[in-house]
């Protein structure tokens, strides 16, 4: 009988593991040092944050000095990792799954919460108790998105408000102002003529993200979960992604976005030098500009997205990121009262707004004097850039992305789904089936 050995890549995918858990355990990368102290010489606590984007590490760099400012006999320290996107999401389920190393706190986007709340017993911390004098003035839809069984497990930077963002010397030289652009058809219509007097697309379209799409399907009052199944081939889901698949193909005014979505480095760059009239992405999107795009400051002006039909919403609430403190957190109390305050005070809810550009969840902000201040962003986007968006709170719909199905749909989507769709020119409907089928099989599978 021959001998059977493990393929290579299970054992390349072995030793990732191993290799993972050993680090964790070897660099102690909660905020006990090697001796296991939990305080600075001076006695302040110490506390480590894991985050993969860097302006939400300098937004709590500034949430600790105004904690610190605003308790003087509960001082903190707090240390703050920036990884890359993927690695901190397999380095933060290694150490929760593992319980060794994890954070006391961390960032979890909400396409990757739902993996961490499947099980009875989700490895954060409630936080519904010092979230609930806050509850009145915070937008109900983002922290739903983090309450599981009644509890509240973490809460959001923003609402994510998603916006067209025009580049207005584009639409001047085609002579179209934004304010005429009603539904996607005169969206379209408007591209042909950007393409026609600029030559430059009117768009792009994503082919390893979904944001456009989100975005299409919520302000239709659809969904891609119904009933814990994959509802991808809906008649609304399916009008979505053909609308965009025609932009490419058929109306030719629109190219495949570059790096396969809108939110890298080599998109921004192609923005920034006026290849596209437009984008549609959340209102975070702002801070990329502004970080990323200086060459179009004072160029850009924002609107709600075009409706296909008369009582679809002019927005969506997409992207987010809830902060959480771990289970393996030493100081669960005060780490709590930290990052419920942080975010859901009236000066760390401003603040989402003044360093970040979010729209901040506590709406009673939404008006007062600080928003209107001048900051980097009205100097980019104008003085009324957040009226702008005000004017849209009312009309900004959801999905269930922190349903426990959703990121395998998502998963399924992003793999199968949209390359064939958008690369390959595959049929919307047949291809949104076949989605559907593998995902409901996965979800049945608990896979």
């Amino acid at each position: 009988m021959k001998k059977k050995f493990a393929s290579p890549r299970k054992l390349i995918s072995a030793m990732l593991i191993f290799l993972i858990v050993s680090s964790l355990a070897l660099t102690g990368c909660s905020s006990k040092s090697s001796s296991g102290e939990t305080k600075t010489a001076d006695g302040k606590t110490k506390f480590t944050m894991w985050t993969f984007v860097q302006v939400h590490a300098d937004y709590w760099k500034d949430a600790a000095k105004t904690w610190n400012k605003n308790h003087p006999k509960q001082q903190i320290d707090l240390k703050i990792n920036v990884f890359p996107y993927d690695q901190m999401n397999q380095k933060l389920q290694v150490a929760l799954n593992s319980g060794n190393g994890a954070p006391d706190i961390a960032d979890v986007e909400i396409g990757q919460f739902a993996k961490y709340t499947k099980t009875n017993n989700p490895p954060f911390e409630d936080i519904t108790k010092e979230v609930e004098p806050f509850v009145p003035n915070l937008v109900k839809s983002r922290t739903d998105n983090y309450t599981v069984d009644g509890k509240v497990y973490g809460l959001d930077y923003h609402v994510g408000t998603t916006l067209v963002y025009y580049n207005m010397d584009i639409m001047n030289k085609a002579g179209i102002d934004p304010a005429t652009i009603k539904t996607w058809d005169d969206y379209i219509k408007a591209g042909k003529i950007v393409k026609e007097k600029t030559g430059k697309y009117m768009t792009s379209v994503e082919t390893s993200s979904s944001f456009v799409f989100d975005a299409m399907v919520a302000q239709q009052h659809s969904d891609m979960v119904k009933d814990g199944k994959s509802s991808l081939d809906t008649p609304e889901n399916v009008k979505a992604l053909q609308t965009l698949q025609d932009m490419i193909y058929k109306d030719k005014i629109a190219k495949q976005a570059e790096g396969g979505q809108q939110d890298n480095e080599e998109y921004y760059a192609a923005f920034n030098k006026g290849e596209y009239a437009s984008v549609v992405m959340p209102a975070w999107y702002m801070s990329r500009m502004v970080g990323f795009m200086p060459k179009l400051t004072g160029k850009i002006h924002v609107t709600g997205l075009p409706v296909f039909k008369d009582g679809d919403l002019r927005s969506a609430g997409l992207g987010g990121t809830a902060t959480v403190v771990t289970n393996q957190a030493h100081d669960k109390t005060l780490a709590k009262k930290f990052v419920v305050e942080s975010k859901a005070g009236e000066e760390g809810s401003i603040k989402t707004w003044t360093i970040l550009g979010f729209d901040p969840i506590r709406s009673d902000v939404w008006t007062s004097e600080e928003l209107a201040k001048p900051n980097k962003y009205t100097e980019y986007f104008g003085t009324d850039i957040f009226k702008q968006m005000a004017a849209l709170k009312d009309e900004v719909g959801g999905m269930s992305f922190t349903n426990n199905s959703f990121p395998i749909i998502a998963d399924e989507l992003l793999t199968n789904g949209l390359p064939k769709i958008m690369k390959k020119q595959a049929s919307v409907e047949d291809t949104l089936k076949t989605v559907d089928a593998a995902a409901d099989k996965r979800i049945a599978a608990g896979k």
